[in-house]
């Protein structure tokens, strides 16, 4: 039981802001959040799954967790109904073993819940572990963006995956679709990037280092639209956003950074921008080996839900790279 001494800040039980307490005795996570936060112990336990409760700054996620005297819970108001299940809530899953897992994340869904907790992948992701396994998170997609994410199910293979992204052995290429009235050229974008607002990117000359290089695949002019191939040199946020608007023309939906369509482009129900993480490849955290996947552009990518042939062409024709890990590049021991 919840001890009395325990102080609590913030709004009045129940209200729609944050909520926080200093933890004076051991007690249950839900107990503490049932009984501060004005909920029944259901609905303490679905927040904290939610993602929506905090111990000494870090999510919590585990409703039994025992919070110690002098920690402070921090308990985020609900999450508005539409950002609780996002479409079916379903998870796609393209590989598994013991060490590695690749999911399909759909747009319209975070990677990580939002501070206010909500759907997202991770927890679909942990979900489907069960209770207490470990899940190591390496990369991210953003919210409207669709496309592969890869996790680590061992601390080992989490930290081995990060340095392959670090140091760009692992491969990610993206399919974008953006306005344009004209042609477009292959290029390599080297532009840097500076934060000017919570969530938003832009170009500057004294910005972090920035490079996209951008491959033609099909160009609509009746559209106005080009099927672009992006492979990232640098993993900056919004980076292919940013920079294709800046270079060539905003991404389909994007109206963050120019479509006047966005965010639900040609007259889709889900929120999403056409830019797809359609290609991953790594070494293998424990044989070495190269592997990749691919991943088609779900319909609600293209206008009028009809894909173009040439994204079909450029899938099968995907690239796997090298068979197996060059000694330089293995992990230190």
């Amino acid at each position: 039981m919840s001890n009395g001494s325990d102080k609590t800040s913030g709004s009045a039980p129940g209200s729609d802001r944050t909520l926080e307490i200093a933890i004076a005795a051991v007690t249950r996570l839900d107990v503490v959040v049932a009984t501060h936060a004005g909920r029944s112990r259901g609905q303490a336990q679905a927040a904290i799954a939610d993602g929506a409760v905090y111990v000494d700054g870090k999510r919590m996620l585990v409703p039994g967790a025992m919070v110690q005297p002098g920690q402070v819970v921090r308990v985020e108001p609900p999450a508005p109904a539409e950002r609780r299940q996002i479409g079916g809530g379903g998870l796609e899953v393209i590989y598994r073993d013991a060490r590695i897992l690749v999911v399909a994340k759909p747009a319209g869904l975070p990677t990580q819940p939002p501070p206010r907790g909500g759907d997202a992948l991770s927890l679909r992701v942990k979900k489907l572990l069960g209770p207490g396994a470990y899940l190591g998170e390496v990369h991210r997609l953003d919210r409207d963006a669709s496309g592969l994410v890869v996790y680590g199910l061992d601390r080992d293979a989490a930290a081995d995956l990060a340095r392959q992204f670090r140091d760009h052995q692992a491969g990610r290429r993206y399919l974008a679709l953006v306005r344009t009235v004209s042609g477009v050229a292959a290029q390599r974008i080297d532009e840097p990037l500076t934060e000017v607002g919570p969530g938003r990117m832009t170009t500057s000359a004294t910005g972090a280092p920035a490079c996209s290089e951008v491959t033609p695949l099909a160009v609509d002019l009746e559209r106005q639209q080009a099927l672009l191939e992006v492979v990232l040199r640098t993993g900056r946020s919004h980076q292919i956003r940013v920079h294709l608007a800046w270079a060539i023309g905003p991404i389909v939906g994007d109206g963050q950074y120019g479509d006047p369509d966005g965010p639900c482009p040609h007259g889709s129900t889900t929120r999403r921008i056409a830019l797809h993480g359609a290609w991953l490849g790594l070494y293998h955290p424990e044989t070495g080996k190269r592997i990749s996947w691919v991943c088609p552009p779900p319909l609600d990518f293209w206008p009028d839900g009809v894909p173009w042939p040439a994204a079909a062409a450029w899938l099968d024709s995907a690239p796997t790279g090298p068979q197996r890990r060059p000694a330089e590049l293995q992990p230190a021991t």
